[in-house]
């Protein structure tokens, strides 16, 4: 069944919105990593549900299944509905980020910038891989609990600058 018209502008504002989570877990994962941090291995593979809140104001929650690829370097991250539809999908290399949501494609020489440009926020993009691997590792402003990453649960809070930010992370097994 085709939706109405009146059907399509809830469906708009939901793709804007995993637009933005895309573009916000990317910014997580593709960082450039510290001199502190190890690199991560290039074929790394993780999936499982994310969810993250901005706490703007009004604050802003997004959430959605993810398999995520590759280092922070280079690799690609897939967003999926609860019954395992692609809703975007992020490709990034050293030379820039792509992000194609249906129809939709953007690309950028910067993931921070297409980033900011489309969440409206400044967000740390260091160490989610090395955490996603179980090791600590410092992101300015953020504090990372992975006292339940054996389980397969990583949460991790952003204080400063503002807005603050939560990230929830539920690993499959």
């Amino acid at each position: 069944m085709k939706p109405s018209a009146n059907d399509k502008a809830p469906l708009q504002k939901g793709r804007g919105r995993v637009l933005a989570l895309a573009l916000t877990s990317a910014l997580l994962v593709a960082g450039c990593a510290t001199p502190r941090l190890s690199p991560v291995d290039a074929n790394a593979y993780w999936s499982g549900r994310m969810a993250i809140r901005v706490l703007k104001d009004p604050p802003e929650s997004l959430s959605a299944g993810f398999e995520l690829q590759g280092s922070a370097k280079a690799g690609e991250m897939v967003l999926l509905s609860p019954i395992g539809t692609t809703l975007a999908r992020l490709d990034w290399t050293p030379q820039g980020a792509h992000l194609a949501q249906g129809q939709q494609q953007v690309s950028s020489p910067s993931l921070q910038k297409l980033g900011a440009r489309l969440t409206g926020t400044e967000l740390p993009i260091a160490a989610l891989f090395e955490w996603l691997a179980g090791r600590p590792a410092e992101a300015p402003g953020w504090q990372v609990d992975l006292s339940a990453h054996a389980q397969g649960r990583i949460s991790a809070e952003r204080r400063e600058p503002s807005p603050g930010a939560v990230l929830r992370i539920a690993l499959d097994r």
